[in-house]
C-alpha cells in the first residue's frame, strides 16, 4: 500500500494537479481576421458570418444584431467596453445599437 501511495505522490509531483495544466486551444474557433463594422439595417457584415463581435466603446452600450440562422434582430443590453460577444452574427443593426468601435471577428 505504501508503495502505491508513494508512486502516486511521485506522479503528482511530476505532473502537478490536473486543473493546473494548460488546456490546448483549438485553432478552428479562433479569429484570424477582423473587419470594422458600420451598423446597418439592410447590409450584412462585410466578411460574412462572424465568429464573434468585439465592442470598443468606452461605456456600456446596446447592440442589435441578426444571428446566423435567424431573421429577427436581438438586442444585447449593457454590453461592457472591450467585450467579445460569442455570436455568429450576419448583420449588426443600426436601430437600437448605441455601441461604437465594433469589430467583426472571422
Amino acid at each position: 500500500m505504501r508503495i502505491i501511495v508513494a508512486a502516486l505522490a511521485a506522479l503528482w509531483l511530476l505532473t502537478g494537479p490536473v486543473f493546473a495544466q494548460a488546456q490546448p486551444v483549438s485553432p478552428t474557433n479562433q479569429a484570424s481576421k477582423a473587419r470594422a463594422v458600420t451598423p446597418s439595417d439592410t447590409v450584412n457584415l462585410p466578411g460574412g458570418i462572424s465568429l464573434g463581435i468585439f465592442i470598443g466603446t468606452a461605456t456600456a452600450c446596446n447592440i442589435a444584431m441578426i444571428l446566423q440562422n435567424d431573421t429577427t434582430a436581438v438586442t444585447w443590453g449593457n454590453v461592457q467596453s472591450g467585450s467579445v460577444l460569442p455570436a455568429r452574427a450576419k448583420r449588426v443593426m443600426s436601430a437600437n445599437t448605441t455601441c461604437t468601435g465594433i469589430l467583426a471577428l472571422y
